[in-house]
């Protein structure tokens, strides 16, 4: 499923769903996560997810891709009164796609299947067969949810250090080789040394425009190659108490069932292979 933001303004709804498995298992996911993050008794509309309430996703950024991908699939639709100010905000050629956790969202789906449509999408993620395809899908996600968990640490750590937690966001081009490799909880710790360092540089050479986010990218790098050619473990944070699971990590798990190497584990295909087994009948499709 493509993820942009280019196919928000002018297209007509889906017409409504029927079952699960027209959503695919990105989408099935995605829909779980924003049921159980904000939805209303009878599932028709979901309250708008800034402020209280279950975090979505990790990190912004994944929120709004994951809200893009449900507006492109025609299963959500901005609902009134909200509705004339997403569509003026979409139009504006300068808007701010941040403006897409502020919206309220209806629910477009067969009248006759919304009761349950929880329930059905637990099934559908739990009898989920483990084909080569299938782990494409759930790979990208665990990727995606490994930097926004990532990212996230980094806000809160460079929080900690009284410092602009923004600057976090320059770690993410060079956490994807580096997950591959390592584990989620190893990698905030890294974050933890990242955010260290940068307070320490700001109090020896000040504010230089973009030295501390050279100094994130730099203590990632070098910190994990050092591990990598000493044999040297990492230590693995666990799960700060300012950074609860979010729910689109909760339906990747229902998923995936990787269960605690979701955190411990490097990001990659074998740990997915190993905690749902490809069943005898995915070999023979395969074959």
């Amino acid at each position: 499923m493509e993820w942009s933001l280019e196919s928000l303004g002018g297209t007509a709804p889906a017409p409504p769903y029927v079952e699960v498995r027209e959503l695919g298992l990105f989408g099935a996911m995605a829909l779980l996560a924003m049921l159980e993050a904000g939805a209303d008794p009878g599932f028709r509309h979901l309250r708008r997810l800034m402020g209280r309430g279950a975090r979505l996703a990790p990190h912004q950024d994944l929120r709004q891709r994951i809200l893009a991908a449900l507006l492109e699939t025609g299963v959500l639709i901005p609902a009134a009164p909200r509705r004339l100010r997403l569509d003026a905000t979409l139009a504006d050629p300068v808007w701010d796609s941040a403006m897409l956790e502020e919206a309220d969202w209806a629910i477009r789906w067969s009248d006759t299947t919304r009761g349950s449509l929880p329930a059905q999408i637990r099934v559908f993620l739990d009898e989920l067969q483990s084909t080569e395809r299938n782990r494409e899908i759930l790979l990208d996600a665990w990727i995606a949810l490994a930097k926004a968990e990532c990212l996230a640490f980094g806000n809160y750590a460079l929080s900690a250090h009284r410092m602009d937690p923004n600057i976090a966001i320059a770690a993410e081009p060079v956490l994807g080789p580096i997950l591959a490799q390592r584990s989620i909880g190893q990698c905030c710790a890294l974050m933890w040394w990242a955010a260290k360092n940068v307070a320490s540089s700001f109090l020896r050479h000040g504010g230089q425009p973009g030295l501390a986010e050279r100094e994130v990218e730099r203590t990632l790098t070098s910190a994990a190659d050092r591990a990598t050619m000493s044999g040297g473990e990492l230590p693995t944070f666990h799960r700060h108490h300012s950074q609860p699971a979010s729910t689109f990590a909760t339906s990747f798990l229902l998923a995936s069932r990787l269960g605690d190497a979701y955190w411990t584990s490097p990001v990659s295909d074998a740990a997915l292979v190993r905690a749902r087994p490809a069943s005898a009948c995915s070999l023979q499709e395969s074959v």
